[in-house]
């Protein structure tokens, strides 16, 4: 594993105003580069807040959020910016752009950075051939199946060529067969050198994924929660 610390998260305490619960009690955890990392509990229980934090949409408390050893709390708005083009993120209900193209969405974080389009069109047919969907650059997204627009969702997460990638329960909306296909895939991109952080609550594909990628450190965290 490398031994570069990409995400560090130090006794992180959080509770939402007129609330009597603490949603992280002294939370802990590290994400390395190159790791493929799960991150594991139940439904409810501070997972979407956590991408919150990591995607800087919260502001953390101070000096328990750090990014490379930079404190996210402290960013401003445009080191906030930089700093979201250094993540990708694969969502659960996809959230791509209907009337656009596969590859119009693969490119679209692009665009909307300024860069020049052009420059980039071979890096996004390359994408497009990690998750096979070289052939169906130009099929709209109303027309694609759930499996073909998550895939679609992961080459768009890979568009900025970010530090890591959060897959914020990428196979909840899909079947079976098909999340073993998502998992198959994610699991080739992290031998690609890709930091995968995982997040679900499907013990099922946890255990499939660590049964095919059995040289990784997988590390299973639930965030301490005071009812």
């Amino acid at each position: 594993m490398s031994q570069e610390l990409l995400i560090d998260i130090q006794s992180l305490i959080w509770w939402y105003p007129n609330s009597p619960s603490l949603v992280f009690d002294r939370f802990n955890f590290q994400l390395y580069k190159d790791d493929f990392c799960f991150i594991v509990w139940k439904s409810g229980i501070g997972k979407t807040t956590l991408v919150k934090f990591l995607m800087r949409d919260l502001i953390p408390p101070k000096k328990m959020i750090f990014f490379k050893q930079e404190d996210l709390a402290r960013l401003s708005t445009n080191e906030v910016q930089r700093y979201r083009r250094k993540i990708g993120v694969v969502f659960q209900d996809y959230k791509l752009i209907p009337h656009k193209t596969a590859y119009e969405n693969i490119i679209y974080p692009l665009q909307i950075m300024g860069e020049d389009i052009g420059a980039h069109h071979s890096y996004v047919m390359e994408l497009l051939k990690e998750v096979w969907l070289e052939h169906q650059w130009d099929k709209l997204i109303t027309h694609m199946s759930g499996w073909e627009k998550q895939r679609v969702a992961i080459a768009r997460s890979l568009a900025t060529k970010p530090e890591f990638v959060i897959a914020d329960e990428p196979t909840g909306n899909l079947d079976w067969n098909t999340s073993i296909k998502i998992a198959d895939m994610l699991i080739d991109l992290n031998r690609k050198w890709n930091t995968i952080l995982f997040i679900t609550h499907d013990q099922r594909l946890i255990e499939y994924i660590n049964q095919q990628h059995p040289t990784k450190q997988f590390e299973l965290i639930s965030p301490s929660y005071t009812p």
